[in-house]
């Protein structure tokens, strides 16, 4: 397993993205960190991630996918201290 980092800017504020989370959901154990910012752990490596949900925004959207070294700071994220200890 793999923990990514997944992060987007949705340029479209009248478009519904629901599929686009969805589609991040399906991809493993993940949380949602910041607006739109989350964080997976998953079996899919990150070109094949970009690849998939590219199918999901528009083409002025953009997606960033990056592996995660197992070392990060927050403060004030929506997810689960907890959780990103253990998945980092």
């Amino acid at each position: 397993m793999y923990c990514y980092i997944i992060t987007l800017d949705l340029n479209n504020k009248e478009n519904d993205y629901s599929e686009l989370v969805k589609a991040i959901k399906k991809l493993g154990n993940c949380r949602k960190a910041l607006n739109s910012c989350w964080i997976v752990e998953t079996t899919v490596k990150s070109n094949d991630i970009a690849r998939y949900l590219s199918n999901y925004i528009e083409d002025d959207d953009r997606l960033f996918v990056g592996k995660l070294s197992g070392e990060a700071t927050w403060i004030n994220v929506l997810c689960e201290d907890e959780w990103l200890k253990d998945n980092l």
